[in-house]
């Protein structure tokens, strides 16, 4: 914990230095996806219930994830490219697991602070209010939801060196998660052979739970708990991958 203090405090002096362009980032994004994404798709969309309070779903998931992705990646990537700061690595106490953990950690916060703001936004703009028990279960699922892309893109920039191909896969898990995963194209309108791999993955599930809370629908928590494990794997082999890029130089 004392080793883990100070890095904690690295990244927060570098937030300071960088609060204005943080928080219009987590300001403009909501409102690009809500008028260029959610807005078009209400004209062609039709459901039994308000499509842009169905929607409002996406706009959380694809920003506070795509954040959270983001910001490991790119944290990630830096210490992987960086010589300098491998060499850091190496002469200090900090343990890879240690380091992942501030990593995504940060990740996590960046995605929730996102996540904050795009549903005051869509709330604003959709005039939609929450139970105490729609946002309980709304929080569970986004923390979940957060935290998988924050380990995910620890992943990610562990294996991805190339700045190119790291921008057109980052650019490919946004489309793959904005449209289709079914936050704001309902799944009923994929064919039926999509569908039926799609209602498999957990990831899907969550997703679904989170429009399910807002319409006061049924939860599936099954998907909630397997999407933990998948996490779980996921941490394991970043931690694995950082041995032998960090420790083997």
């Amino acid at each position: 914990m004392n080793v883990i203090i100070p890095l904690i405090k690295r990244d927060w002096l570098e937030f300071r230095k960088h609060v204005l362009s943080i928080l219009f980032f987590w300001i403009l994004m909501p409102i690009l996806i809500h008028v260029f994404l959610a807005i078009p798709l209400s004209r062609l969309i039709t459901l039994d219930v308000r499509y842009l309070n169905w929607s409002s779903a996406g706009v959380w998931i694809t920003t506070s994830c795509m954040a959270a992705f983001l910001v490991t990646s790119i944290h990630l990537r830096k210490i992987h490219l960086g010589s300098q700061q491998i060499e850091a690595i190496l002469q200090s106490p900090v343990t890879n697991m240690e380091l992942l953990s501030v990593i995504i950690l940060k990740g996590v916060i960046f995605g929730f602070c996102q996540f904050v703001c795009a549903i005051f936004i869509t709330s604003t703009l959709n005039h939609e209010y929450f139970s105490i028990g729609q946002i309980a279960i709304i929080i569970s699922q986004m923390l979940v939801i957060i935290f998988s892309f924050s380990a995910f893109g620890t992943l990610i920039g562990l294996i991805i060196s190339s700045g190119m191909a790291f921008i057109q896969f980052s650019f490919t898990i946004f489309l793959f998660t904005s449209v289709g995963m079914g936050i704001f194209i309902p799944m009923s309108y994929y064919p039926d052979g999509y569908i039926s791999i799609m209602e498999r993955i957990p990831f899907t599930i969550v997703f679904g739970n989170i429009q399910a809370a807002i319409i006061n629908d049924s939860i599936h928590w099954l998907g909630l708990f397997l999407t933990i494990g998948i996490t779980g794997i996921i941490i394991i082999i970043s931690l694995i991958l950082s041995y032998k890029i960090f420790r083997s130089t």
